[in-house]
C-alpha cells in the first residue's frame, strides 16, 4: 500500500529523472537551513555605523561652508573603502556558508537502481535510501529492512535512551492512535543511527516532517557566533566611543591653540575617526578565520575539511593532538628486517653465501591469501583480506623488490591454489592455510604466528635436510622471536609438509607434523609526513602528542624507536589510567596510554576525559566506528582514513561525529591534523599582527592630527591623505597580512603569539612603533626646512605632500616588518609574493600623489621635485634599520639560549 501510494519501487527506487520533477513541484528538503549574508544588509549596517554616520555630519557641514573640494574627496575614498569592505565581508561569508553546508547530513539513496550519495535537501518522498552507523536521518522514513538498527532519537519523541527499530508492520487500532514513540517502524528526521543498519523510503520531507513541525527548521550557523568576531567588535565599540572623544578634544583645543580654521580641524578629526577602520574590525576578524579555512582544502594540508568555521578558533587553543592508536603514524607499508633460517637470524643486509629468503619469501607470499584461484604470476591481481593482522601489501612489495628481475622467477613453477580461498576459523586453527599442487605433488602450507606454527611442528629444515625438531630448537626460535617483539619486530613463521590429501575440508589434517621452515621478520614503517610532524612537535616544546594503544610490546616498542617515547615522556598503564582522577602533562611531554583490546573505546572515551580534566585542550583523531560518541564530545575531532594502503574509506559514524575530515589518500591523518592545526593557529597569528599593525597605524595619525591641529604652520595630515592612508592602504596591509602562511614551526611559537590582544598592556609596544613612525615623519619637513634656511622655506602644501609621501613608502615596512618573524630581507620558501607587491603599491601611489598635479591637489597637497621624493625615504629606511637590528639581536640572544641548552642536554646525556 505505501509503495502504491507514493508510486515507487522499493528495490529501484525512484527515477533520476522522476526524482527531480517531484523536488521541482514539491521544493528542496528544506529541513537544515544555512543562515546567508546579505551585501545589502551589512552595507546598511555600515552606513549606520558611528564612523560613517561622523562623516556624513562632516560632509553635511562642507558642504554649508562650501568646502567642495573635501566633501567630494571624503565622499569618493568613503565609498572605495566601503565597497572593499563589502567585498571582504561577502567573501568571508561565502566560504562560512559553503563549510555550513557540509553539516547538512548526506545519505545513500538508490535511483534507478544504482546507489547514489547526496545531499539531504535533494531527497523527495518516495527515495529509497541506505542507512548506517553515523548516520543522520535525513527525512521521515518508513524503515522497509533493518539488521540491529538502534537509535537515539534526541528530543523528537519522549523515548530518552537509544531505541531499537524494525521493518514490523504495526496493526490499527480502531480506538486511538499509534504513539509516536511506539511507531517502531519509523525513524525521524534529525534523529541519529547509533549501530547497525536499514533500508528505508522516504515518506515525509521538509514541513510535513515531524521535527520541522515541532522545532521548526535546523538553523546551521555560518559564522554568526564566532568568538573572535564578537571580541573585535567589542574593540570596535570601544574604539569608536574613545575616537568620538578625540574629535571633540581635538576640535575644540585646536580651534583654541592654533590659527587653523575649526572647520579644517573637524574636518581632520573626522577623518580620523573614519580612517582608524574601527568599524571594519570584524570584518578582518571573518576574514582571517576564512583565510584558515580556505588553506585546509589546499593540497598543502592533505585536504582536510574543515565543516564549521568556529572549529578553527577550538583548532587554535589546541594544545595535544590526540591519537586512536599507533597504526596511524604507520605508512601503511612493513620492510623486511632479517629472516630465521638455517637455525639462525639473518639481517637483510647481511651477505651469507647460499642463504636467502628467496624460499621464504615464496612461501609466505602463497600462504596469505592474496591470490585468487590460478596461477601465480606477476600480472595477478592481489585482493586484501581486512580481517588479518599482517599487511599482505607490504609482503607483496618485499616480494617485487627482491624478484622483480624476471616473471619466470616469480611464478613458482606454475603453482595452483587447489581451492578458492585458504581455510579459517575451526578448520585451520585461525592459521592461514593453502594447499598447493606442483605438477602432481601436493603440498600444504601454513603461516603465522610463532606460537600457532610451531605447535603444528614435528621437522624442522636446516641445511638442506629435514630433522627432528627438538627443545632446544623450539627454544632458539622462541629466544629469537621475542628479541625481535621487544624491539617492535612481528614475525611471520612458515611451515609445510607433502600431503595426499586434496579436499581442503581436511585442511585441519595437514596442520599435523610440518616441517618449520623458518619465519620472516618485519618492521613497521612511520610515515614520513607523520615524523614531520612528531619532529615539529618536538621542536616546538610546547604542543603535547598523547597515543592511545593497546598495550602491546609491539607498539610500546615501535613509539620508542621512532622517538614518540623518550626518556621525559610517559607511558601510563591501564591501572595507572583507571586509578588517575585526571592525567596531566607538561607542556611538549609526549605520552601513550595503554587502555588494553577489551572495550578499548569505551575506555578511549573515559581517558580522554581525564586528559581534559588535566587541563589538556585535545584534537582528537580517529578512523575507528565506535568513537563515534567520544568525537562529538572531544573540544574538536577529526575523521581519518584508515593506514591501509588498498582501503582509503572513512566510516560514517565519524565523518557525520567529527568537525575536520581528512580526504582517504596521503598517511593516516597525523600529518593533515597537524597542518589544519598549524594553518587556525597562523590565521590567529596573522590577526594579532594585523591588529599591532593597526594599533600603530591608528597612533600615528592621532599624532600627526594633533601636531597639525595645535602647531599652525606644521599641516602635515590632511582630511583626504588620512582616509587614503587609513581607508585603502591600511586594508591592503590587512589583506596581505591576513593571508599569510604560518611559520615553518608555528607551534614553536609562544602561545601568546597566536592569541588576541587581551588589554591596553598588549597594545604598548606597537603604539610605542606609532608613536616613533610619526615622530620621523613630522621630523623630516622639519629637517628640510631648518636645512634650506631662509632660501626656499617649504610652503603648506609641500610639507603635506612630503609627509604623506613619507607616510605610504613607510607603510609597507611597517606592515612587512611586523608580519614576518625574521628578517625581512631573508630568503625563504614561505615567502609571500604580497609583501613585495605592497611595496609596490605604496611607492607607486606615493610617487602618483608626488608628481600628478590632480592626485597632488586631492589629498591637498601640490607636486614635489625629484629630489624630495628621493629624501621622503629616510623614514621607511630609519624604520626598517631599528626593526631589523631589534629582531637581529633577538634573534642572536635565542641562538644563545639554545646553545646553552644543547650544553646541558649533552652533560645530562653524559
Amino acid at each position: 500500500m505505501l509503495f502504491g501510494a507514493l508510486q515507487t519501487d522499493p528495490v529501484k527506487g525512484l527515477s533520476p529523472r522522476e526524482a527531480e520533477t517531484r523536488i521541482s513541484k514539491r521544493g528542496i528538503n528544506g529541513i537544515w537551513k544555512v543562515t546567508r549574508a546579505s551585501a545589502y544588509d551589512f552595507a546598511l549596517k555600515m552606513i549606520l555605523d558611528l564612523a560613517t554616520l561622523l562623516l556624513l555630519v562632516v560632509a553635511v557641514i562642507a558642504a554649508v561652508f562650501e568646502a567642495s573640494g573635501a566633501l567630494i574627496a571624503i565622499i569618493a575614498v568613503v565609498l572605495v573603502g566601503g565597497l572593499l569592505r563589502i567585498l571582504l565581508h561577502v567573501r568571508s561569508r561565502r566560504i562560512f556558508e559553503e563549510k555550513a553546508r557540509g553539516v547538512i547530513p548526506r545519505v545513500t539513496v538508490i535511483r534507478g537502481g544504482s546507489p547514489v550519495i547526496c545531499s539531504a535537501e535533494d531527497l523527495t518522498e518516495g527515495d529509497v535510501i541506505l542507512l548506517e552507523a553515523g548516520n543522520t536521518v535525513p527525512a521521515d522514513v518508513r524503515i522497509i529492512s533493518t539488521a540491529g538498527i538502534l537509535v537515539y532519537e534526541n528530543r523528537m519523541t519522549d523515548n530518552k535512551s537509544i531505541v531499537a527499530k524494525n521493518a514490523e508492520v504495526i496493526p490499527e487500532t480502531p480506538d486511538a492512535e499509534v504513539p509516536i514513540e511506539r511507531r517502531d517502524n519509523m525513524l525521524y528526521a534529525g534523529t541519529t543511527v547509533v549501530s547497525g543498519e536499514a533500508r528505508g523510503v522516504v515518506v515525509a520531507t521538509g514541513d510535513a516532517t515531524l521535527a520541522v513541525s515541532k522545532y521548526g527548521t535546523f538553523v546551521i550557523p555560518s559564522g554568526e557566533k564566532l568568538k573572535v568576531s564578537d571580541k573585535l567588535m567589542t574593540w570596535s565599540r570601544y574604539f569608536s566611543l574613545v575616537l568620538l572623544g578625540l574629535v571633540a578634544v581635538i576640535t575644540l583645543f585646536g580651534s583654541l591653540v592654533s590659527e587653523t580654521s575649526a572647520l579644517e580641524i573637524l574636518l581632520s578629526a573626522s577623518a580620523l575617526a573614519a580612517a582608524a577602520m574601527s568599524e571594519s574590525f570584524g570584518v578582518i576578524g571573518d576574514y582571517a578565520v576564512a583565510c584558515s579555512v580556505r588553506k585546509s582544502d589546499s593540497e598543502d594540508s592533505g585536504r582536510a575539511k574543515v565543516k564549521n568555521a568556529a572549529t578553527v578558533e577550538l583548532l587554535n587553543a589546541s594544545d595535544t593532538l590526540l591519537l586512536e592508536s599507533p597504526a596511524m603514524i604507520k605508512a601503511g607499508d612493513i620492510t623486511l628486517n632479517s629472516y630465521y633460517t638455517d637455525g639462525r637470524l639473518i639481517n637483510i643486509d647481511e651477505p651469507v653465501e647460499g642463504i636467502s629468503p628467496a624460499e621464504l619469501l615464496k612461501l609466505c607470499y602463497v600462504t596469505t591469501g592474496l591470490l585468487p584461484q590460478g596461477m601465480l604470476t606477476a600480472n595477478v591481481a592481489a585482493p586484501v583480506r581486512e580481517s588479518s593482522s599482517v599487511d599482505y601489501a607490504g609482503i607483496r612489495k618485499i616480494f617485487e623488490e627482491y624478484f622483480a628481475s624476471s616473471t619466470e622467477e616469480r611464478a613458482l613453477e606454475n603453482t595452483v591454489i587447489v581451492g578458492p580461498e585458504p581455510a579459517g576459523g575451526a578448520e585451520s586453527g585461525g592459521l592461514d592455510t593453502v594447499l598447493i599442487c606442483r605438477q602432481g605433488n601436493f603440498e600444504a602450507v601454513v603461516s603465522g604466528s610463532i606460537e600457532e606454527v610451531l605447535s603444528c611442528c614435528t621437522s624442522i629444515r636446516r641445511g638442506g635436510r629435514v630433522l627432528p625438531i627438538t627443545k632446544e630448537d623450539f627454544a632458539a626460535v622462541r629466544s629469537e622471536a621475542e628479541v625481535l617483539r621487544r624491539r617492535g619486530i612481528f614475525t611471520v613463521a612458515v611451515a609445510r609438509r607433502d600431503s595426499p590429501y586434496i579436499n581442503m575440508n581436511r585442511v585441519s589434517a595437514l596442520q599435523m607434523c610440518m616441517t618449520f621452515e623458518g619465519f620472516l621478520a618485519l618492521s613497521d614503517r612511520a610515515h614520513g609526513d607523520a615524523m614531520d610532524a612528531l619532529r615539529k612537535c618536538r621542536e616546538g616544546d610546547r604542543m603535547r602528542m598523547v597515543c592511545f594503544t593497546e598495550g602491546s610490546a609491539e607498539d610500546r616498542a615501535f613509539l620508542e624507536m621512532i622517538g614518540f617515547l623518550t626518556e621525559k615522556d610517559k607511558y601510563i598503564t591501564l591501572e595507572e589510567a583507571f586509578a588517575a582522577e585526571r592525567i596531566a602533562l607538561e607542556p611538549g611531554q609526549f605520552a601513550a596510554i595503554c587502555t588494553g583490546s577489551a572495550d578499548a573505546a569505551r575506555l578511549r572515551r573515559e581517558f580522554a576525559k581525564k586528559l581534559l580534566r588535566g587541563g589538556c585542550r585535545i584534537t582528537y583523531a580517529s578512523c575507528d566506528p565506535a568513537d563515534m560518541w567520544l568525537m562529538k564530545e572531544a573540544p574538536v575531532s577529526v575523521a581519518v582514513p584508515a593506514a591501509s594502503k588498498i582501503k582509503k574509506t572513512i566510516p560514517q559514524a565519524i565523518r557525520s561525529s567529527s568537525d575536520v575530515v581528512i580526504t582517504p589518500q596521503g598517511g593516516g591523518g597525523v600529518y593533515e591534523t597537524f597542518r589544519v592545526t598549524e594553518f587556525s593557529k597562523g590565521a590567529f597569528m596573522n590577526l594579532r599582527r594585523c591588529a599591532n599593525y593597526l594599533a600603530a597605524s591608528n597612533v600615528a595619525r592621532i599624532l600627526l592630527v594633533l601636531v597639525s591641529a595645535l602647531i599652525s604652520g606644521v599641516p602635515v595630515a590632511s582630511p583626504v591623505a588620512l582616509l587614503v592612508w587609513g581607508l585603502l592602504l591600511d586594508l591592503a596591509v590587512a589583506f596581505v597580512a591576513l593571508r599569510r602562511d604560518p611559520p615553518w614551526n608555528i607551534v614553536s611559537v609562544k602561545g601568546k603569539a597566536h592569541r588576541l590582544q587581551s588589554g591596553v598592556r598588549d597594545f604598548a609596544r606597537p603604539a610605542a612603533l606609532g608613536a616613533l613612525w610619526s615622530a620621523v615623519i613630522i621630523a623630516l619637513p622639519i629637517a628640510v626646512s631648518i636645512y634650506r634656511g631662509k632660501t626656499h622655506p617649504l610652503e603648506g602644501p609641500v610639507i603635506t605632500s612630503l609627509a604623506f609621501v613619507a607616510a605610504l613608502i613607510s607603510i609597507p615596512v611597517f606592515g612587512g616588518e611586523l608580519m614576518t618573524n625574521g628578517s625581512i630581507f631573508k630568503r625563504s620558501k614561505r615567502r609571500s609574493r604580497a609583501i613585495p607587491a605592497l611595496f609596490f603599491l605604496c611607492i607607486a601611489t606615493a610617487a602618483l600623489f608626488s608628481f600628478l598635479p590632480a592626485a597632488a591637489k586631492f589629498v591637498g597637497g601640490t607636486v614635489i621635485t625629484v629630489k624630495l621624493f628621493i629624501t621622503s625615504f629616510i623614514p621607511a629606511v630609519i624604520t626598517l634599520a631599528v626593526f631589523e637590528i631589534i629582531k637581529f639581536t633577538t634573534k642572536k640572544n635565542k641562538m644563545s639560549e639554545d646553545e646553552k641548552n644543547d650544553i646541558n642536554n649533552s652533560r645530562r646525556k653524559i
